[in-house]
């Protein structure tokens, strides 16, 4: 554990709920783009700033996120549930304070499940992506301790609806089909050139993920101007790691793209699924995105690879 990104960890919570949870989310996609596109120079960044201390959803995101419910429980913020807003609208000390303790909450976590749970247990550190569930698991904590409305939302008189309808259905699945397709391409293209020399392609190639995540992230950007925005990171992050992951064992561009299109979609209709299971009639935020990601990374990083074997 490296003590000084634990305490950098406080800061990276106060500094996320002082902004607001998408305006640090955003800039987690935007240091990391940068950074990758920055090569060597930009590579140490990503651990220490974009997945980090600093702008790592874990910390900071999750800081932003408890310190809204926080200021909810204690009746300053009408839901719980807005990580848009940035909170430094209240004035509010303590807020900060609760969101710099669960940006420490989400380094440990993420130590454990990688490090500790991961290593010692699984023989396999990158078994998921530790970042993604801790942001998960972060938000569960914070429900349960801030929230009132239970875990699964407050029910009376309605029915539980768990499944997209029909035209969100459709929607989604063409969603998820084209923008796994647009990443799938880029990514095997960036592939091939680097099996024919090209040392920088294949740098992407490695950081596609990465860097769709990165992309998928600039795009909330329209959240705070009011105007509306798809969830894309479970869509891109887990088709770009499936192409990458297929392509490099097999070279064969038809079926990565495959691959990473079947996963694409599931991701547009898993995340809805969990959006209407954690999301509805509650007062807190659990991240669908993240949850996506996890399940679909567990299948990247741990089954793939032995079904490819």
């Amino acid at each position: 554990m490296d003590i000084l990104m634990l305490i950098a960890a406080f800061g990276g919570g106060v500094f996320g709920a002082c902004i607001g949870g998408v305006t640090a989310f955003i800039f987690t996609g935007i240091t990391v783009v940068a950074a990758i596109l920055g090569g060597a120079a930009g590579a140490p960044m990503i651990p220490f700033v974009s997945f980090g201390s600093w702008f790592g959803p874990h910390i900071s995101f999750c800081g932003a996120a408890a310190a809204g419910a926080y200021l909810m429980r204690r009746g300053k913020m009408e839901s719980g549930a807005d990580i848009i807003t940035p909170l430094c609208k209240y004035n509010d000390g303590a807020a900060l304070l609760v969101g710099g303790v669960f940006g420490v909450v989400g380094y440990l976590i993420e130590f454990v499940i990688s490090d500790l749970f991961g290593v010692n247990v699984l023989n396999l550190a990158g078994w998921t992506d530790t970042v993604a569930i801790t942001v998960f698991l972060n938000g569960l904590l914070t429900r349960l301790t801030l929230g009132t409305s239970g875990l699964f939302g407050k029910w009376e008189g309605e029915k539980h609806v768990f499944l997209p309808d029909k035209n969100r259905f459709t929607f989604l699945l063409v969603l998820g089909a084209g923008s796994s397709l647009l990443v799938g391409c880029i990514t095997v293209a960036l592939g091939q050139m680097g099996l024919d020399g090209s040392q920088e392609a294949m740098y992407l190639f490695n950081n596609m993920g990465s860097f769709a995540f990165g992309i998928a992230a600039i795009c909330f950007l329209w959240l705070p101007m009011k105007l509306p925005m798809e969830n894309l990171h479970q869509i891109i992050l887990p088709a770009a790691t499936t192409v990458l992951t297929v392509f490099a064992v097999t070279q064969n561009a038809v079926l990565s793209i495959i691959g990473g299109v079947i996963i694409g979609m599931i991701g547009a209709v898993l995340c809805d699924i969990a959006a209407r299971t954690f999301n509805t009639n509650t007062d807190s935020h659990i991240d669908p995105p993240a949850f996506t990601i996890a399940v679909l990374q567990i299948f990247n990083f741990s089954i793939l690879p032995m079904l490819l074997a």
